[in-house]
């Protein structure tokens, strides 16, 4: 895995209740040239570390309690801080079949990855969501 000048100064938060996945996907992303990665344990922390951080990239498992995935992007979506409103999400899953991916595009979500996630598609949807952002 080779750093990616390209993501030099970005900030990603993490929202991930696993702590293993979660260190594996703070390395990945340091990794990958990833300036600041933010970490949460489950949705409400997650929000909090928006406030906190001002990220501009949220990944964040589905899976949660006691808030999961989709309640942490409808507060995200409803809230009143625009620029936090209209964040990149990348959600995460193990099951990433037809239901999983209408829920997640009716709340809002911009992508979502299948579990395990690599190097690979990390940085595809980094260059994907952060258009504009990023060069290359």
């Amino acid at each position: 895995m080779t750093a990616d000048e390209s993501f030099h100064g970005v900030s990603v938060l993490v929202v991930e209740d696993e702590a293993f996945t979660r260190m594996v996907l703070v390395r990945m992303l340091s990794g990958l040239g990833v300036s600041a990665v933010h970490q949460a344990g489950d949705g409400g922390a997650g929000l909090a570390a928006v406030a906190a951080h001002d990220p501009d990239l949220i990944l964040c498992d589905v899976e949660m309690q006691p808030l999961d995935g989709f309640a942490f992007l409808r507060a995200l979506r409803s809230g009143e801080n625009r620029r936090h409103a209209a964040l990149p999400v990348v959600f995460m899953t193990n099951r990433a079949d037809q239901d999983r991916l209408t829920e997640a595009r009716a709340c809002g979500a911009d992508a979502i990855l299948a579990k395990p996630a690599t190097p690979d598609t990390l940085r595809r949807a980094l260059r994907e969501r952060l258009t504009g952002r990023v060069a290359g």
